[in-house]
């Protein structure tokens, strides 16, 4: 076991979470789920993108049109960071 030290509000934030959870409920517990929450998001997020860029990629107008529009984005950015 280790201490970390937190603001007083994120405490009691996660104080309250674990009173909804009911008697018993660790601050540990309480850590542990939302960083599983994160990481469960993290994944649905990347699975979601994948899906997406694989739909995108069925489509090969729309990705030369992408790669356009990122070429005159590139463009611009250089020219903006030239000026400088």
């Amino acid at each position: 076991m280790t201490t970390i030290k937190v603001p007083k509000t994120v405490r009691d934030r996660l104080n309250a979470i674990a009173n909804e959870r009911g008697r018993g409920t660790t601050l540990a517990a309480v850590l542990t789920d939302l960083l599983d929450q994160h990481e469960t998001e993290k994944t649905r997020a990347r699975l979601a993108y994948l899906e997406v860029l694989a739909k995108a990629e069925e489509d090969a107008e729309a990705m030369a049109g992408a790669q356009r529009q990122t070429e005159k984005a590139i463009q611009v950015l250089q020219a903006r960071e030239a000026s400088r």
